[in-house]
């Protein structure tokens, strides 16, 4: 059952607008009202930074546990046992995506969104662009054929031995360009 809202707000015919036991004028009302809108922008605008906090706080606590079983019993011990799943999976993924958010915020586009609206525009961003091809050009030609050949194959190449900090190098490179935190990959690795 849903509660309604008690706070109706009533035009009498001298021109007062009640909302709830509050009385206002027509340009008191106005006013009152661009104070709200107010507080709700600055609000919009900090949700991001609030969501990245939260997220920061959940990530470093997660790195400690060896599960998510036992994360997840520990934060319903936790002064943050009242986060829905949903929530703390939107705060991880603003913090872990922290720098690509703030890019594409650059001008405060991002502020009035909610998560799942800025999930798809990180993903549309990851997502590699493909070239625009330019059709079915080779229609009707004959594909040439390849000659059979006797031994190994020339074009077959051998992959070179890969060295640890050269590997640990393309890692971290790779880890910087996606947005993934080192708790993050740590965790992956472990499982």
């Amino acid at each position: 059952m849903t509660k309604t809202n008690a706070k109706t707000a009533t035009l009498s015919a001298d021109n007062v607008i009640r909302i709830g036991n509050v009385e206002y004028t027509a340009k008191s009302s106005l006013e009152h009202g661009a104070a709200v809108y107010d507080q709700m922008y600055l609000l919009q605008t900090s949700m991001l930074d609030c969501f990245n906090e939260l997220g920061q706080i959940l990530i470093q606590h997660r790195a400690m546990y060896k599960s998510d079983k036992l994360f997840g019993q520990m934060l319903a011990t936790s002064p943050l046992a009242g986060i829905s799943r949903q929530d703390r999976s939107d705060t991880v993924f603003v913090a872990s995506n922290w720098a690509k958010i703030q890019k594409l915020n650059e001008n405060g586009s991002l502020d009035s969104l909610g998560v799942s609206a800025i999930r798809k525009r990180i993903k549309a961003l990851d997502k590699p662009k493909t070239p625009k091809s330019a059709g079915n050009v080779s229609k009707g030609k004959a594909k040439p054929e390849a000659k059979a050949t006797d031994g190994p194959s020339d074009t077959k190449t051998e992959a070179k031995p890969l060295t640890a900090d050269e590997l640990a190098t393309f890692v971290k490179a790779q880890m910087k360009e996606h947005g993934i935190t080192k708790a993050a990959f740590n965790k992956a690795m472990k499982a």
